[in-house]
């Protein structure tokens, strides 16, 4: 989210304000809305000028609501960016846009979804291929890891169209699904197919039974890891093993 948006109520709060104030220097005092205006200003940053004409007792109590709740709104404005600078959301939003931009540019690159174990091999391949990528991952640590990395990431439901789409899936090659469960895997294969049809997709099963469903969803590959790394450790045995003597 926009940490900026944290403004918004002292800004509502001064602009109604600046209103009331104007409405009220004009209808009580008779003044002309330049004169309420200059009135307001010198008020609300108290800079101890004298008013601009004399003022009655309602123009009084009228000043006194101004500069307390002007003054009041001002220091929650000034405490709600001290507030921003403090936490880093302000360099954080930043960077967060800087990295939308680059997310935007890349093309005929490839989406990770899941940052587990797998997807942490998947990424250090890619890396040492200098492929271009994009995790989709829900946890927040991902983005404490990757951020100082600058490489590029999404925190999110990795299911939904809405992550996908920001994570440039119309232009990319290949999406590869390693999540831990292998419903969101196929939920991610099914929303991934129907958004780029051209998408080539390699799905992770947890479940040598799963296989034939993530195929059903859209994917070109399934790899079953577990399976996998059983049956090349056993070909290594059977074909290095010593005969009896």
């Amino acid at each position: 989210m926009n940490p900026f948006r944290r403004l918004i109520p002292p800004a509502i709060a001064l602009l109604i304000i600046l209103v009331v104030g104007i409405v009220g220097y004009t209808q009580l005092e008779g003044w002309s809305a330049f004169d309420a205006f200059y009135m307001l200003v010198i008020t609300l940053f108290t800079v101890g000028f004298r008013e601009v004409h004399d003022l009655s007792t309602a123009g009084r109590v009228l000043t006194m609501l101004i500069i307390v709740s002007g003054v009041g709104a001002a220091i929650y404005a000034v405490g709600q960016v001290g507030e921003m600078i403090v936490e880093g959301q302000i360099v954080g939003y930043r960077r967060k846009k800087r990295m939308d931009r680059k997310i935007m540019e890349m093309k005929d690159h490839y989406i990770i979804c899941g940052f587990g174990r797998v997807g942490h091999q998947v990424a250090q391949e890619f890396d040492a291929a200098k492929l271009h990528y994009v995790v989709i991952d829900s946890k927040q640590e991902t983005a404490e890891e990757l951020d100082p990395k600058g490489t590029p990431f999404i925190v999110g439901n990795m299911t939904s169209d809405e992550k996908l789409e920001e994570a440039g899936i119309k232009k990319a090659k290949g999406l590869i699904a390693v999540a831990d469960s292998d419903v969101s895997n196929v939920f991610v294969t099914l929303s991934a197919r129907a958004l780029n049809q051209n998408l080539y997709i390699i799905a992770r099963a947890g479940e040598k039974e799963n296989e034939d469903k993530m195929r059903m969803a859209g994917a070109n590959r399934v790899i079953s890891p577990y399976f996998t790394a059983g049956k090349h450790m056993a070909e290594i045995a059977i074909k290095h093993q010593v005969p009896n003597v």
